[in-house]
């Protein structure tokens, strides 16, 4: 089983502000069997982005596994 990983900071930004990026990474990962989605250096996330993240986490059928998350990020994820 091969593992997909997306390093966030080097594909998107050090701030995630909107949800449609959020769709687009999920739109990256869709129909891998497993995805590593890497947080470091990660140094804002926008409550618009939590959300759209974990609607599309919830409806998908990639097993994620989420890397160097932040207190911050795992609160605003909650």
């Amino acid at each position: 089983m091969s593992e997909y990983e997306i390093i966030l900071e080097d594909a998107y930004s050090k701030k995630l502000g909107m949800g449609p990026t959020a769709k687009k990474i999920f739109q990256e990962i869709n129909n891998k069997p497993e995805a590593i989605l890497n947080f470091k250096n990660i140094e804002f996330m926008s409550r618009s982005f939590a959300q759209e993240y974990v609607f599309q986490k919830h409806n998908c059928n990639t097993k994620i596994t989420e890397v160097n998350m932040s207190e911050s990020i795992i609160r605003i994820m909650k």
